[in-house]
């Protein structure tokens, strides 16, 4: 290719929105480590050396966790947690260590090999959760090795405006120290959609592309670069027409989301007057100021795990209920419904044994499929007494406002059977002690799973209300992982097995006259909203930050149309074809 020509790369989207900018290659501080032999008379002083090394990782972490637990989402925290849990292990601690004095090498090179050495046993294992694990000790190593080499430090805080980050991987650390007012874009060899840094990225609204060939970015000339977080693509020294293009789309969709929150307010109706009402999903109790401002209608999904996974221990009931209250408090007479912790599988964390919590985890053990193992409602039934604490704080909460529990994982009847009789337990004893509570408190199932879906009648029947997951509902049905890139053109929210597994649990919804809510990230999705009113779906809970668009797309179409689009729609046998009507009868 000619130098200075207009090349375009495609990866994988992580991250939507438009970066236009400079390229910089963000070096580890791991790259070229010399051996170099240490005196014995200086293997103490090496030792020392090491350990102010860590003692600075750890301080960098312990502030970057201070920050996020006012500025960023809760994930981050957890995130930074596990990173502290790792600089105290004796493979960082001890183990380092004793190879410096039996060696007799530079720490640096001594602690690239251990890392390495550990990086390849865990990197066999075909597991998400040991990748994560892959991921945060590179992470962890870079950050150490920053400080051992202070003169090659780069850091991601320090980078210039517009810059666009082309690295081999994005580590969780890094991304949470960008400022999104300085780095308009990652660009990465590896990483998938549901890693922590892209978790990062989202939340601060970097664009993001991942699976491009930075090595072949390194023999190009590069001048500019476009980066299409919405598209997966990476535009090389764009022309001025291309450039002039992307600048324009970018305006646009600044001024298009300004314009979007101005009309949160409004209500999220059709043209004809059919309501739908918009709810949001929520991880941190702190932003439901935002979530009133974008004008939703409750909290439709309260993850309440992210209490335990910010913290790395389950928070007692007297906490619990310190929270749940003040958050049904804030909201002002809007429904709070509160999951209960959908805790296991790809949600457990590395637990040090002397952490109390540790014992619930390490009963489980490593399973060989996180995603089909003991997870959520199974994890609760398990250790009842999880389930029983949350359940008495909730109850306790629903005496000062509407609060629903909703129960994650459903596969089977006896599930929903066994928390309401738990509930009805509960409840009497906290009467016997004057302790006050709502007279009803919804109880409502997740379909997330094919069982679920399948058998609804039966669960709509017995549960308050139905809430539809699509996010996992979509993995489970099509077997596909979507934090896989090979699977990645699996993933269909639009697949028709979804669509008439979606009409089933509404029909059966109607039937028994219970109320259904759908969440995913479908529900944010213009092309998918009006084929879901057409289902029949009239309760939505998305992000916050996605109220303003789906009250936006929702205004711009009559019920009938909707409906006749869903019809159309559950005509077609193939993903693909399903995909291009959408395509072609929602582009308005």
């Amino acid at each position: 290719m000619s130098q200075g020509e207009e090349v375009i790369l495609r990866g994988l989207p992580i991250s939507k929105g438009i970066g236009i900018g400079f390229p910089i290659f963000f070096a580890s501080a791991d790259d070229d480590i010399p051996e170099i032999a240490i005196p014995k008379k200086e293997i103490d002083k090496e030792i020392d050396r090491y350990r102010r090394a860590l003692d600075q990782s750890r301080k960098d972490v312990e502030n970057l966790q201070k920050m996020s637990l006012h500025e960023g989402p809760p994930e981050i925290v957890a995130i930074l947690g596990t990173h502290l849990e790792m600089m105290q292990d004796p493979l960082l601690t001890s183990v380092i260590e004793e190879r410096i004095r039996e060696m007799q090498q530079n720490t640096e090179s001594i602690f690239q090999h251990l890392i390495q050495e550990y990086k390849q046993r865990f990197s066999t294992l075909q597991d998400t959760y040991f990748q994560e694990r892959v991921r945060d000790i590179v992470d962890v190593s870079r950050r150490i090795l920053g400080h051992l080499r202070p003169l090659e430090r780069v850091r991601m805080a320090e980078m210039p405006h517009n810059s666009i980050i082309l690295t081999h991987e994005l580590v969780p650390s890094e991304t949470v120290e960008a400022n999104a007012s300085l780095v308009s874009a990652f660009v990465t060899a590896a990483g998938g959609i549901t890693s922590h840094a892209a978790i990062i990225a989202r939340a601060k609204g970097i664009p993001y592309v991942a699976n491009v060939d930075i090595k072949l970015l390194k023999r190009i000339e590069l001048h500019s670069i476009i980066v299409d977080g919405s598209q997966g693509m990476v535009i090389i020294n764009p022309s001025r027409q291309t450039l002039k293009k992307y600048q324009e789309m970018k305006r646009l969709h600044l001024e298009g989301y300004k314009l979007l929150k101005s009309a949160s307010h409004l209500k999220g109706e059709t043209i004809d007057g059919y309501e739908v009402r918009i709810f949001a999903n929520l991880e941190n109790p702190k932003e439901i100021d935002l979530l009133l401002k974008n004008g939703a209608n409750g909290i439709g999904l309260f993850r309440s795990e992210y209490l335990f996974l910010a913290r790395k221990e389950f928070p007692s009931e007297e906490e619990q209920f310190v929270i749940y209250k003040r958050m049904v408090k804030s909201l002002r007479g809007r429904p709070l419904v509160i999951r209960v912790f959908d805790i296991g599988g790809d949600k457990k964390i590395d637990l040090l044994p002397e952490n109390p919590d540790s014992k619930y985890f390490s009963a489980i053990g490593n399973e060989l499929n996180p995603a089909l193992g003991c997870r959520a409602i199974r994890f609760l039934l398990r250790f009842p007494n999880l389930l029983e604490t949350q359940l008495r704080a909730i109850l306790r909460a629903s005496y000062y406002g509407e609060v629903h529990i909703l129960i994650p994982m459903v596969s089977d009847l006896s599930e929903l059977r066994q928390v309401r009789e738990k509930v009805q337990i509960i409840r009497e004893d906290l009467k016997k002690k004057g302790i006050k509570t709502a007279k009803e408190v919804p109880i409502g199932c997740m379909i997330e799973v094919p069982s679920s879906a399948i058998m609804c009648d039966a669960l709509a029947e017995e549960a308050d209300f139905l809430s539809i997951g699509t996010n996992d509902l979509v993995q489970y049905v099509l077997a596909a992982d979507r934090s896989n890139p090979s699977t990645a053109d699996l993933y269909f929210s639009t697949h028709p097995s979804i669509l008439r597994l979606i009409r089933m649990v509404v029909a059966s919804a109607n039937r028994a006259r219970k109320p259904v809510i759908l969440c995913g990230e479908c529900a944010a999705d213009p092309a998918m909203i009006p084929i879901l009113i057409g289902l029949g779906i009239r309760e939505f809970s998305v992000a916050a930050r996605h109220i303003p668009l789906v009250k936006h797309t929702i205004r711009k179409w009559r019920i009938l149309e909707a409906c006749r689009l869903a019809e159309g729609a559950l005509e077609y046998p193939s993903a693909q074809e399903l995909k291009q009507y959408l395509a072609a009868e929602t582009a308005r």
